[in-house]
C-alpha cells in the first residue's frame, strides 16, 4: 500500500495525466522540459538535474552530487543543446544504451514522437497515448480560443523559441526574432512590419526594443521550459501560455 501511495503521490506532484499502468523507475532528465516529456511518457520516478527554478536551465553545469544519479539511472533523457551534455558524454562512462536524445518543441507531431520514443523504452505506451491525447485536446481548445479572440488574424512578431507554439495555435508566426538580441536594422524592419502582437520568451526575452518601438502592440511573455509559475508538465505550460495569450 505504501508503494502504491508513493507512486500516486509522485504522479499528482508532477503530472495532471491519469495513470493506467505501472512505469519503471530511475529516469534522469537534464531539464524540466525533458522531465516533462518523460512524465508524459509514463515515468513515475524522474530526477531533474537543472533545478525547476532556473530561468536558463540549458546552461546548468553538472555538480558532484549529480554523478551518482546519472550512474544509477535507467535512462538519461536529453536534447543536445544543454551545456551538461558534453560533460555527460565526455566525462562520465555512461553506457550509450542509457542515453536517449529527444526533440523538444510545442509542435504536436514532435511532442508525440519524443514522448512515444521514451514510452517504448519504458514499456508505458498506454500511458503515453492517453497523455498525448490530453495534449492534443488542449491545443484544439487553444486554437478555438485563439480564433474567438481573433489572434489568428493578427500580424504577430514571434520569438524563435515560441514559433512552434504559436504555429500550433494557428497564430501567424512568419515574422520571427531572436534568440539573439535584435540588431538596429532588424528592429527597424520589425517595426515597419507593424505587428499587433509580440510574443517573447521568458527564458531569454529579447523583445524589449520592439516593445518600445511598437507601444500599441500587445506584448506577451510565454514559457517553453516548465518550472516558472508552478508549471511542471507539458500540459501546465500549454495552459499557462494560452492563458497569457487569450486573457486581458
Amino acid at each position: 500500500m505504501k508503494t502504491l501511495q508513493s507512486i500516486l503521490l509522485v504522479s499528482v506532484m508532477f503530472s495532471t495525466c491519469s495513470v493506467r499502468q505501472t512505469a519503471p523507475k530511475g529516469v534522469v532528465a537534464t531539464t524540466a522540459w525533458t522531465a516533462a516529456y518523460a512524465i508524459a511518457a509514463g515515468a513515475t520516478d524522474v530526477s531533474v538535474l537543472a533545478p525547476y527554478e532556473m530561468v536558463h536551465p540549458s546552461e546548468y553545469e553538472l555538480r558532484p552530487g549529480d554523478i551518482s544519479r546519472l550512474s544509477n539511472a535507467s535512462i538519461i533523457v536529453y536534447v543536445g543543446y544543454e551545456v551538461m551534455v558534453d560533460q555527460i558524454k565526455g566525462g562520465l562512462k555512461i553506457p550509450p544504451e542509457k542515453l536517449m536524445a529527444i526533440t523538444t518543441s510545442y509542435t504536436v507531431t514532435e511532442i508525440e514522437a519524443s514522448v512515444m520514443l521514451i514510452a517504448k523504452q519504458l514499456g508505458t505506451e498506454d500511458i503515453a497515448a492517453g497523455n498525448i491525447a490530453e495534449i492534443k485536446g488542449l491545443f484544439e481548445e487553444g486554437r478555438e480560443a485563439v480564433k474567438q479572440k481573433g489572434l489568428d488574424k493578427e500580424t504577430a512578431l514571434v520569438h524563435f523559441f515560441q514559433e512552434s507554439f504559436a504555429r500550433e495555435l494557428g497564430i501567424d508566426s512568419r515574422i520571427v526574432f531572436g534568440p539573439a538580441p535584435p540588431e538596429p536594422r532588424q528592429i527597424l524592419d520589425f517595426t515597419r512590419a507593424n505587428p499587433t502582437l509580440i510574443i517573447d520568451n521568458a527564458h531569454n526575452p529579447v523583445g524589449g526594443p520592439m516593445r518600445e518601438t511598437l507601444p500599441e502592440s500587445e506584448y506577451k511573455m510565454l514559457l517553453n521550459f516548465p518550472g516558472m509559475y508552478g508549471t511542471r508538465s507539458l500540459a501546465d505550460v500549454i495552459e499557462y501560455n494560452l492563458k497569457q495569450l487569450v486573457e486581458p
